[in-house]
């Protein structure tokens, strides 16, 4: 995991990795400073953009409570997107348990609480 420290000059925006010499980009544009970093730190590494994690200092755009509440965000929204996971194995794991118990589609799925057309789909994926 590399921490990428933002700071906003003027119209740019700053990316910079100080665990990585030579580890600094800036764009106009928030949105594409992933991008950026992930790209800069790829030449640097000689890796894949995709094959490491970037955890986001926001202390010098943001006051103490913001960066808490920052934070706090990211770890619930990761918690969040976990969770999801879990539910979508969780579901698909017992949709397949109805369909071995020889359990109709649409029994299945008013057991379930979705459609029957919503079952098929997932069972076919």
């Amino acid at each position: 995991m590399y921490t990428v420290t933002v700071i906003r000059e003027g119209k740019w925006w700053i990316g910079e990795v100080a665990a990585v010499a030579g580890a600094a980009t800036e764009t106009t544009r928030l949105a594409d400073l992933e991008i950026e970093v992930r790209d800069l730190l790829a030449g640097l590494l000689d890796t894949d953009d995709d094959a490491f994690d970037l955890a986001w200092d926001l202390a010098a755009i943001l006051d103490s409570e913001g960066s808490a509440s920052y934070g706090r965000y990211v770890a619930e929204r990761n918690e969040l997107h976990a969770a999801q996971r879990r539910f979508e194995a969780d579901r698909l794991a017992t949709l397949r348990a109805f369909e071995r118990a020889g359990v109709s589609m649409r029994d299945t799925a008013a057991l379930a609480g979705l459609s029957h057309q919503r079952v098929a789909q997932l069972l076919s994926a």
